[in-house]
């Protein structure tokens, strides 16, 4: 294959991951608030048992494909940089600090899932823990995407990738992921605002990485930039 076709091919996982990811998120009914009742939360877990369990596979399935867009991005960003790492090192840490968090944060609601019919029903404490810690992982996930959108919007529109429309398009976007993020991590109680702001994070999220993704399938990759390099004086 040649270098063009690879990078249709990795952008092409970035259209898969967004697929994936909101399979993932919208394949099981919307859970209870942040502040339901032990009760509440066990009636929705054994209610949806295999659903959420499905739910974690198809997530998993979406932080590969998002590996491998990353991989791209990195291919790209790092030709345009022509070795003068600027961006694309934070693109790449920040994508990758997101997929390591996000596989760790699937773990205590299919947890709860897998175990609602053990000793672990039996324990309120345990169940109000494990789904506290699963709202604290998705505002940490939030916090990680809104540095990632904003390096990478910021390398658009230094035209490392040539969209810098979509770069400043992309900036309000890691705001509203930052700001949703951040709230996560203070409100114990459901509030209809910051509920709705996390689905407008995730959507805006979505469709972000979309576009870029259908960009890299139709227009050429930023060309490489020429690296300043100092002269050697003459000598006489």
């Amino acid at each position: 294959m040649s270098e063009r076709q690879w990078e249709r091919a990795g952008a092409a996982t970035g259209v898969g991951f967004v697929a994936a990811m909101i399979v993932s998120v919208f394949m099981v009914p919307a859970p209870p608030h942040i502040d339901a009742s032990t009760t509440e939360i066990l009636d929705y877990v054994t209610s949806h048992r295999t659903g959420l369990l499905s739910s974690a596979v198809v997530g998993a399935l979406a932080g590969v494909l998002f590996l491998v867009f990353l991989g791209h991005l990195r291919h790209v960003l790092q030709r345009s940089e022509s070795g003068a790492e600027a961006l694309s090192p934070i693109v790449y840490g920040a994508g990758l600090t997101t997929v390591a968090v996000a596989f760790i944060c699937t773990l205590p609601l299919a947890a709860l899932a897998f175990g609602g019919d053990s000793e672990v029903a039996s324990n309120g404490g345990v169940v109000r823990l494990l789904w506290d810690l699963n709202a604290l992982g998705t505002a940490t996930i939030m916090i990680v995407l809104a540095l990632f959108v904003a390096a990478l919007s910021l390398a658009m529109i230094v035209r490392e990738i040539q969209a810098p429309i979509l770069g400043w398009l992309g900036l309000p976007i890691a705001v509203v992921l930052a700001v949703a993020g951040g709230a996560g991590f203070y409100n114990s109680n459901h509030e209809a605002f910051w509920y709705g702001l996390n689905y407008v994070a995730l959507l805006g999220f979505a469709a972000f990485i979309l576009v870029v993704s259908v960009q890299g399938l139709i227009s050429p990759a930023g060309e490489p930039r020429t690296v300043r390099t100092s002269q050697p004086i003459p000598t006489t």
